[in-house]
C-alpha cells in the first residue's frame, strides 16, 4: 500500500481528461478500452482479495497505452509519458517504478522481446485485465478494427490469435 508523499494522483479528473483527450472515443484502443480495463482489474484484484494497491491499479489502466498513437513499441512510449508525467505529481520514484514495469508487463510483445518480468502484484493482475479485454466478442471485435484500420489483412488478424 502506498504510505504518505506516495499517493497517486492519477484520480484526479484532469489526468483522466489528458488521456481521454489523447486516446480518444476509439473502441479497440481509446478511452472506453482503458474504462474496460479499469474495471476488469479492479474487479479482478477486489474479488481475489490481493491486497495490491487500486490507486496503483487506476494509475496503470490510466496511463497504459496513453502513447500508442506514436505506434509500436508502445508499451515503451506509454510508460516513458507516465513516469516524466508522475514525476511532474511528486510521486515517489517507488511507485514510478511499479507503475512504470506494469506498463511495460501489459505489452505481451514487447515484455517477451525485451525480457519484462512483473515486479509487483498490480503488474499481474493489470496485464491480465489488459488480456481479458482481448477475449471473446470484445476481444474478436477488436483485433478485426484495428486490423482493418492498420490494413492488415485477414490472415495476419487470425494469426494474431494463434500468438496471443
Amino acid at each position: 500500500m502506498l504510505q504518505g508523499d506516495e499517493v497517486i494522483h492519477c484520480l484526479h479528473p484532469l489526468v483522466k481528461e489528458f488521456v481521454r483527450g489523447v486516446l480518444g472515443d476509439d473502441w479497440t484502443h481509446g478511452y472506453p478500452h482503458v474504462q474496460r480495463v479499469l474495471r476488469l482489474s479492479l474487479e479482478i484484484a477486489v474479488r481475489m482479495n490481493l491486497g495490491v494497491d487500486l490507486n496503483v491499479l487506476e494509475c496503470v489502466a490510466l496511463l497504459h497505452d496513453v502513447k500508442r498513437v506514436l505506434g509500436e513499441p508502445h508499451a515503451y512510449f506509454s510508460a516513458v509519458v507516465a513516469s516524466g508525467l508522475l514525476r511532474s505529481l511528486g510521486i515517489s520514484e517507488r511507485v514510478i517504478g511499479i507503475v512504470e514495469n506494469a506498463i511495460l508487463y501489459h505489452s505481451y510483445s514487447y515484455a517477451s522481446t525485451h525480457g519484462i518480468q512483473p515486479t509487483s502484484e498490480e503488474a499481474k493482475v493489470f496485464s491480465d485485465a489488459d488480456k481479458l479485454d482481448a477475449l471473446g466478442l470484445i476481444g474478436f471485435v477488436r483485433v478485426f478494427l484495428y486490423d482493418q484500420e492498420h490494413g492488415i489483412g485477414f490472415k495476419e488478424s487470425v494469426r494474431h490469435f494463434h500468438e496471443k
